[in-house]
């Protein structure tokens, strides 16, 4: 080594593993619904206009939805993560009928609890939970899939899929099924993938001061490994579990 020449460590950044994110999802995704579930839904009364306004009148409820917004803001970041994973699944799963019947499954399981949740009874038609969009987003991709050759149809099976999301009311509606099209669509350019599907993300999250695209920071340093924790499952019993419990809390508050 020349005189005066220094020399570095070079360490290389190991990045995130699909677990990893899988997990930061999770907990951005419980902040969200603590937020709006036990907080503005409930202790604010969110689904009564009259009490809404009375209750965040007051310095307590004011604090409280303080609270809420920025357990809101810090869920905005779940759902990209959620949808560049999804698309991971597709990319790499042995069995793509099996992996759709699950998030099918799961969204079917997760009504009930997500309505008790949201809406305080077992049955609302009105708007449903977010696997709905999970799993429109895998029709999505595997009609692209099917149609790939055809210039049109691909663009068609997102007009599709997104035009029913927008129709059930699925939580992320067609901007989710958009988002993970998009995922799919720049599968091969990470640049653009992270530019397009965070342009999506900024617009999506507006109301939330845009807080959503924090998400590409973890998913830009994505290490393309699974990991080695046991989660395959994991969110399949989180989801609506979790929802049952938030339901309860709300549940014992209210007796």
């Amino acid at each position: 080594m020349a005189r005066g020449q220094l020399k570095f460590n070079r360490r290389r950044i190991r990045g995130f593993t699909g677990n990893e994110l899988k997990i930061i999802a999770v907990l951005c995704m419980l902040c969200d619904h603590i937020g709006y579930m036990l907080i503005e839904n409930s202790m604010l009364y969110g689904y009564n206009p009259e009490y809404w306004s009375m209750a965040i009148a007051t310095p307590e409820g004011e604090r409280l939805y303080v609270l809420a917004r920025i357990l809101r803001m810090i869920g905005r970041i779940a759902f990209p993560i959620v949808a560049f994973l999804l698309v991971e699944g597709f990319m790499y799963t042995k069995n793509l009928r099996k992996y759709m019947g699950r998030v099918l499954a799961l969204a079917l399981i997760s009504e009930v609890p997500f309505d008790l949740a949201v809406f305080h009874r077992a049955f609302e038609f009105s708007y449903q939970n977010v696997c709905f969009t999970l799993y429109l987003g895998l029709c999505s991709m595997w009609l692209m899939r099917r149609w790939r050759r055809n210039p049109i149809l691909p663009y068609l099976a997102i007009a599709l899929t997104g035009g029913i999301a927008y129709l059930i009311r699925s939580d992320y509606s067609a901007v989710g099924v958009v988002l993970i099209s998009v995922f799919y669509l720049l599968r091969r350019d990470r640049s653009a993938k992270i530019f397009v599907g965070g342009l999506i993300s900024l617009v999506e999250s507006f109301p939330y001061y845009c807080t959503a695209i924090l998400a590409y920071i973890p998913i830009f340093f994505y290490n393309g490994k699974r990991g080695n924790l046991p989660m395959k499952y994991f969110f399949y019993i989180f989801y609506p579990l979790h929802l049952i419990l938030l339901y309860g809390i709300v549940y014992l508050g209210n007796r």
